[in-house]
């Protein structure tokens, strides 16, 4: 049975050109094989084969599947070259963008190692982000209500006695009502402000006294309990901040090279935008009616 290609011709291709275009000569680079006295070099099967691996695909892969998979590219793209396609201003276009996003996303990785984060950086940024959370979770039940005079009415049911719990299920329009009004464990960045804003004033056990109000309706809220939030440690988030100054910087750089940049904008971007806000909105019922009339 023939062995199976595991890549695309263009995969092959892009690496091919990518490698060719960024690898640099080595006395090493061995020619592995010829094509019509085409070379194909050591550097970009191991290219193609290091893809596979992170790909995760390294237990379907081996390096003669690869080569003639290599080979076979190398095959149809002279062919391609032959029919004149080459030469098409189409297809020369969309060389130079595969070309221009291949340099770009070289001279990217370049910048980001030339950036040198330091560990001082890296806490600072820590320090920053651990300063922004929240410190607590609490677990709560909750009963929400379209109006503040039904929200007051189960407050007083509550003070007389009723069980929180079951007037959650009879009276709660929210979906944790049929569980009680159980929300379970949260931290108060999760819930919109009032509500969070109430639970961080309560102690363990309170019911709330007066209905909270939010975009939702009218809210009485039992906290049940509240535990300390275990942070996350400086080398557990290390990597992810680090990502988030590079990314930080990259755009400062950028923006530094836009604000030098001699840019002149020859399109009326105003009157495109004025256009499009003055343009009718066509509704669906409206569409329904033209097609309707069409159809007439």
């Amino acid at each position: 049975m023939g062995k199976k290609l595991l890549t695309t011709g263009l995969l092959s291709l892009s690496i091919a050109i990518s490698t060719a275009l960024f690898t640099p000569a080595y006395a090493e680079d061995a020619t592995i094989a010829t094509v019509n006295g085409t070379d194909i070099k050591q550097s970009t099967l191991d290219t193609l084969m290091d893809m596979m691996k992170h790909s995760n695909r390294v237990g379907d892969v081996d390096k003669s599947t690869l080569l003639e998979d290599l080979i076979t590219t190398e095959i149809v793209r002279q062919e391609a070259t032959k029919a004149g396609l080459a030469d098409r201003e189409d297809i020369k276009k969309k060389v130079k963008d595969f070309q221009d996003r291949l340099i770009l996303n070289a001279w990217s990785q370049d910048k980001v190692k030339s950036l040198n984060i330091t560990d001082d950086e890296l806490k600072a940024a820590y320090k920053k982000r651990m300063e922004g959370q929240a410190k607590k979770e609490y677990k709560a039940r909750h009963i929400l209500v379209k109006t503040e005079p039904e929200a007051k009415v189960i407050i007083d049911e509550l003070k007389n006695g009723a069980d929180f719990a079951e007037l959650a299920k009879k009276k709660s329009t929210g979906p944790s009502g049929p569980n009680g009004g159980d929300l379970g464990w949260f931290s108060p960045n999760a819930m919109v402000a009032p509500f969070s804003e109430a639970v961080q004033a309560m102690q363990k056990g309170d019911v709330s006294k007066t209905p909270v109000k939010t975009e939702f309706g009218y809210h009485v809220i039992k906290l049940e309990d509240i535990r300390d939030i275990k942070l996350p440690d400086f080398e557990a988030v290390k990597p992810q901040l680090k990502r988030v100054i590079e990314q930080e910087k990259m755009k400062d750089y950028v923006q530094s090279l836009r604000a030098s940049a001699k840019v002149k904008i020859l399109i009326d971007l105003a009157a495109d935008k004025k256009a499009a806000e003055e343009k009718p909105v066509v509704t669906t019922s409206d569409q329904k009616k033209a097609d309707t009339a069409e159809a007439k």
